[in-house]
């Protein structure tokens, strides 16, 4: 079971224009909550993948402690997979006007979660910014990361889409 990666990131791009409220790029939960509400809208996802939000992740199940903002995934069912890596699509990092030391941490969270967790994609989003800091993705991840700054301008989301 496959999804497209162009597939996604174009949901990805509409669900961050869709979202004009000013009250949701005022905090990190709200626009959260409000992304993955887009997101759910527009993904059209094969069974059993899900879209799944603040997932916490536990050392001894998953080698590592990091809460993931969002990820899509299949969950896992021995029947199906040989591993809880099998099935792990896209993880998500938000971050609120993220500075470049924030960013630089979510890109090492996103790192974490490529590798050893085998998701295909990365995303971070920074919300109620200009700046995707996509120059501070490290280099063993590059090809696996997108980066999206959205701020809102007189009531319309205006998005920077960057790749490394």
């Amino acid at each position: 079971m496959t999804i497209r990666p162009d597939v996604l990131i174009r949901c990805i791009r509409e669900s961050l224009a869709a979202i004009t409220a000013p009250r949701f790029f005022e905090s990190e939960r709200g626009y959260q909550g409000a992304l993955l509400a887009q997101l759910h809208d527009r993904l059209r996802l094969p069974d059993p993948v899900i879209l799944e939000q603040e997932y916490q992740k536990l050392a001894g199940r998953h080698q590592l402690t990091i809460r993931p903002d969002i990820i899509i995934h299949e969950p896992f069912d021995p029947r199906r997979h040989t591993a809880r890596t099998d099935g792990n699509f896209a993880v998500m990092e938000l971050k609120l006007r993220a500075t470049a030391d924030a960013a630089r941490a979510d890109f090492e969270s996103l790192m974490s979660m490529l590798t050893v967790l085998n998701y295909r994609l990365g995303i971070f989003v920074n919300v109620a910014a200009a700046v995707t800091h996509v120059s501070l993705v490290p280099s063993e991840i590059r090809s696996r990361v997108v980066c999206f700054a959205v701020a809102l301008e007189n009531g319309t989301p205006m998005i920077v889409e960057e790749r490394a």
